[in-house]
């Protein structure tokens, strides 16, 4: 797997714009011509739902636990693939997914499961330019599994004062990863979300280039309200044929940094 770039999509705070940044970013580089693989490590499955995937009987939740008992698991017969928005999917299943993130915490190598099961899978998922993890608003078990598999970390952060304050927390996490079971994750971007005219948008936008600015892309991702209307038609907005679209624009234009970033070009 060595030309696959796996992304985690992460943030502990919740509502902050991540599963339509995985689904739009990822929609994004299927435009480019990239082949890009999803996989829903949220235990409230937004991801597999914008898509359409409900109750999906083989989920990732299902593969961590066959990886725990030592199966061998194929994981070709858990991807589905949305032609609509263009990427492949490893979908969730709410149950199972809360359930793995309470029994991992118990198990020998917890923070190290998914990566196997990647590891047990590398010819099948070499396929994929990109893998894009999304991950579950909280500093969990699930959470270190996916920065432990990672090569890179997206942080889409909300402009409103309540998302920047646990910022820091998740920054930690990362480097305690880094420093203990992945010295290789990188930090590859904190992009504000939902941003507006406000004051305390702005203000919270200045905050993340004033302290963050090393990694903050300059693109920005606007509140808009075509961005939430898109779960309702399962389609991302990148995929948008308005010509007014700013939000569509925003995430393009995001996911071209995101690629200057990684790939240097």
């Amino acid at each position: 797997m060595k030309n696959t770039k796996i992304i985690a999509v992460a943030n502990q705070k919740g509502g902050v714009g991540k599963t339509t940044t995985t689904i739009n970013v990822g929609a994004a580089l299927a435009l480019t011509g990239k082949k890009v693989l999803l996989i829903d490590l949220d235990t409230q499955e937004s991801l597999s739902n914008f898509l359409g995937i409900y109750n999906a009987e083989n989920n990732i939740g299902k593969a961590l636990y066959k990886t725990v008992n030592r199966e061998t698991i194929d994981l070709a017969d858990y991807i589905v693939t949305n032609e609509v928005n263009r990427v492949d999917i490893i979908p969730a299943e709410l149950n199972t997914m809360q359930r793995i993130a309470i029994d991992l915490v118990s198990v020998r190598s917890k923070e190290t499961v998914f990566r196997r099961l990647i590891n047990q899978n590398s010819e099948l998922l070499s396929r994929y330019d990109y893998i894009l993890l999304d991950c579950p608003p909280s500093l969990n078990v699930i959470l270190d599994n996916a920065l432990t598999a990672s090569r890179y970390v997206l942080i889409p952060c909300q402009a409103h004062p309540l998302s920047y304050p646990p910022l820091p927390n998740l920054l930690l996490q990362i480097n305690e990863i880094q420093a203990e079971l992945n010295e290789n994750i990188e930090i590859i971007g904190i992009v504000p979300t939902m941003v507006d005219r406000s004051n305390n948008s702005k203000t919270t936008v200045e905050m993340l280039r004033g302290n963050y600015s090393d990694i903050v892309f300059e693109s920005e991702i606007e509140r808009m309200a075509v961005a939430a209307n898109s779960a309702l038609t399962e389609k991302a907005v990148v995929l948008s044929n308005a010509k007014d679209n700013r939000v569509s624009r925003e995430y393009k234009a995001l996911t071209d940094e995101l690629v200057s970033r990684i790939e240097g070009v």
